[in-house]
């Protein structure tokens, strides 16, 4: 009996303990219930919208780009893209999405292995784009079917166009599809960045700002409504100084051949063209480039993605005769206002330094050698000056310092030193054959094709030299005014009249029947090394890419300056017969758009 009633007892005492520890656990969840219902219930409710709903990002439209008059050089075509985020992907198999979606989107195993690269570069919780420049007929088997494939995404929007191509690949530039160090300043990976020319310059205000859309989703990530959308900010239009109609008329009159042409404003520096050929077909950079295109490019001969306006250097030819003749009036040199005899050359030593005219072209003065350009008066020019003042002289009017224009990687050309820097470390004077053919654009000087235009702009303005600008209606700005005697500037600009207008001037065969007068100077810059003091050179054969680089500068119309110009033709040889077509062809094709413009109703 006694033992029943322990027993009993002990069963007792259990159940009270089991029902303390079920009432305890009971307050407990009571307790975790009041507590996630009340407390964390705004936490909760948004964590519970974040698994329902997604918030897709949507891309701006970027702004355009346009030249002087409006015309689109920059600007954007309706099509369709197709993304992928990696983690809203059943099960998260990449890999099987993309072959599913290989049949209905005719993929290339080329492009697939591109896509697959891209997205294993990407975050997978951001959108990574696999195509783009899509038309309607191209994605409609796949929207038919999209709700089959969570996490793939098509979306309407637009892709950049360039209308003019290679005209104008070099100025423009091109984008392409943001890269790891883009997507840390805050590009998503299916963004398009600026990578070079005013695409690049202009980043921040073509781009625009990103809107989003908020999308409700099943259990398995698959979109079923489209809630809500904030768009995005489309950005600023640019518009720029060039004329493109001008652009085109310099490309046709260069013929294919390898150069650059650059013209500008004499009163406000701003570009009307800016050339440089060959060039490249930028629309290929949109979505990406076959490495084999890109490869032919690089070992392309020509070099068509150089921008030799700005990037490349060249020996200045007779264009720099000016300069020279500038630094004589300056330092009073005795030569600036006298005369010298040219029998075809100069003793130098035991050497001949040749002028280009093998029988001389007698006595001259600094009108009559620049207006034939005779190498023999300024060799004697610039041995009297010496290299110090050369050097200066070309300083104060721009040469030897960038431009200040808005392009990356401009180059500053080279001006020699005012004392030679030998191998060893040690320096010297320079000897007087640098110096003397220094005097005519030779040696170690190099001048960009910018940087010979705005000489040719400040010679027309009176002595300003100005900023390029390329943007319509930018403020002028003067970096500096070069103090010349109004006759020693109006001796060169007489001079330069009489290349263009008058018979035995080195441009007068071509430039003679121009819409507008035009003052300008021919320069041949020598390529490679020929003995000046060799009877037999010039009989020589060369290759073309060892033929004379051919310049042409100078600015029209000569009584009232409106333009300055500077062409440069790779290997063309007499700057008179290669380059100066090219001017001929501008000048008429502005005096014609200013009369078109001045019968406008």
């Amino acid at each position: 009996m006694l033992n029943q009633l322990n027993i009993r007892q002990r069963f007792d005492r259990r159940m009270n303990l089991l029902q303390f520890i079920l009432l305890l656990l009971m307050l407990v969840l009571l307790s975790r219930m009041l507590y996630l219902q009340w407390m964390q219930h705004d936490g909760l409710m948004l964590q519970a919208e974040k698994n329902r709903l997604n918030i897709v990002p949507v891309l701006p439209t970027r702004g355009t780009i346009r030249d002087r008059f409006g015309v689109g050089l920059a600007v954007n075509h309706i099509s369709y893209q197709l993304s992928m985020i990696p983690e809203r992907v059943d099960d998260g198999n990449v890999d099987r999405a993309l072959q599913q979606l290989q049949p209905l989107m005719h993929w290339t195993p080329k492009q697939l292995a591109r896509m697959r690269h891209r997205i294993g570069r990407a975050r997978k919780d951001r959108p990574v784009l696999l195509e783009d420049k899509l038309n309607w007929q191209q994605v409609a088997p796949l929207a038919a079917r999209l709700h089959h494939f969570p996490g793939v995404n098509v979306q309407s929007g637009t892709h950049r166009y360039y209308p003019y191509g290679a005209l104008t690949s070099h100025l423009i530039g091109y984008l392409s599809l943001a890269r790891a160090e883009d997507v840390r300043r805050g590009f998503l990976r299916s963004e398009h960045v600026g990578r070079s020319g005013l695409e690049r310059i202009f980043e921040q205000r073509l781009h625009g700002a990103l809107g989003s859309q908020q999308e409700e989703v099943d259990a398995f990530n698959r979109r079923v409504a489209v809630l809500k959308q904030s768009p995005p900010t489309m950005g600023k239009d640019v518009r720029l100084s060039l004329n493109i109609r001008l652009q085109q008329t310099a490309a046709q009159a260069m013929h294919g051949r390898t150069g650059a042409v650059v013209v500008m404003d004499v009163h406000t520096g701003e570009i009307l063209t800016l050339l440089s050929t060959p060039g490249i077909d930028t629309n290929q950079f949109t979505l990406g480039l076959e490495l084999e295109e890109w490869q032919s490019w690089l070992h392309d001969p020509q070099r068509p993605l150089l921008n030799r306006t700005v990037h490349a250097a060249y020996p200045p030819g007779s264009t720099w005769k000016m300069v020279t003749a500038f630094a004589g009036f300056r330092n009073k040199a005795p030569l600036a206002h006298g005369h010298t005899q040219c029998p075809g050359y100069v003793e130098l030593a035991d050497r001949k330094l040749r002028c280009w005219k093998r029988r001389g072209h007698g006595r001259v003065d600094v009108h009559d050698a620049l207006q034939h350009s005779c190498d023999v008066y300024f060799y004697e020019l610039g041995d009297q000056l010496g290299m110090p003042a050369l050097r200066q002289e070309a300083l104060l009017w721009g040469f030897g310092a960038k431009t200040g224009i808005l392009l990356p990687r401009e180059s500053r050309g080279h001006l020699a030193t005012p004392l030679q820097r030998l191998h060893n470390g040690r320096q010297r004077t320079w000897v007087r054959g640098e110096t003397m053919i220094t005097g005519i654009g030779q040696g170690q000087t190099t001048v960009t094709p910018l940087q010979m235009a705005r000489f040719a702009a400040a010679i027309a303005n009176g002595g300003d030299v100005l900023k390029p600008h390329l943007e319509a209606g930018a403020k002028p700005e003067v970096v500096r005014h070069v103090s010349v005697a109004p006759e020693d500037l109006k001796q060169v600009q007489e001079a330069m009249y009489d290349v263009a207008n008058k018979a035995g001037g080195t441009a007068y065969y071509r430039l003679r029947h121009a819409a507008w007068k035009i003052a300008g100077k021919t320069g041949t810059a020598q390529v490679i090394g020929m003995a000046q003091d060799d009877d037999k050179h010039r009989k020589i054969s060369v290759r073309d890419n060892h033929k004379d680089h051919a310049w042409f500068m100078g600015y029209a119309p000569y009584d009232h300056p409106k333009i300055a110009f500077a062409i440069l033709v790779e290997h063309g040889g007499h700057g008179g017969s290669a380059a100066g077509p090219v001017a001929l062809a501008m000048v008429n094709e502005l005096s014609r758009e200013e009369q078109e413009a001045s019968h406008a109703p």
